[in-house]
């Protein structure tokens, strides 16, 4: 490690956990929540299983970015692995019960 990076390291850490940066962090947490409930309430990140079955994994997470880089100023959400990301992206399916191989092998 260099000493730029260290010292680099050190006042990110004092940056991010000023009062300032901890108070809007706690606005992006509680925003972030509220989305990701209604997602939740929508059936997006979840299905309910069927008579006794556990619950279906619609989506692996939500995923937040804002870019530094190519598109900068951009801030980006996405449902990892929910069905538009499955379409348009590079998505899998997040639950492999669905995987009608692991069906047709009764691994569910």
């Amino acid at each position: 490690m260099t000493s730029d990076l260290v010292a680099r390291a050190k006042r990110e850490r004092e940056i991010v956990s000023s009062p300032e940066a901890k108070a809007l962090q706690g606005a992006i947490f509680k925003a972030v929540q509220a989305y990701s409930d209604f997602l939740e309430r929508h059936d997006l990140t979840w299905r309910d299983g069927d008579d006794g079955e556990l619950p279906t994994m619609m989506a692996q997470a939500l995923v937040i970015t804002a870019d530094y880089g190519a598109d900068y100023g951009s801030i980006d959400i996405t449902l990892k692995d929910g069905a538009l990301d499955q379409l348009y992206g590079e998505g899998a399916d997040p639950n492999p019960c669905d995987d009608p191989a692991v069906r047709a092998a009764g691994k569910h």
